[in-house]
């Protein structure tokens, strides 16, 4: 998977981020609009954009967006 490719879902998902907003250095939790609802949000992009699940408490572990995909790409490779 390509970070752009998760960006640009991530992106889409959370409500109030704009296109191009995020990179891949990008601490997510210290976004305005990083919320109870965006891990919910954040958790139902992984599982329909990826067919990965994921848990709040491994999405909060994470601190980069880049930290962030690589969890998903580690999870959609079984690791």
């Amino acid at each position: 998977m390509e970070i752009n490719a998760f960006i640009q879902e991530f992106e889409a998902s959370i409500e109030g981020l704009e296109a191009g907003s995020v990179t891949p250095e990008t601490k997510f939790q210290e976004l305005d609009q990083w919320d109870s609802l965006a891990v919910l949000t954040t958790i139902a992009m992984a599982d329909a954009a990826f067919e990965v699940e994921l848990t709040a408490n491994e999405i909060l572990a994470c601190r980069t967006i880049r930290d962030l995909a690589d969890l998903v790409e580690k999870k959609r490779k079984g690791e």
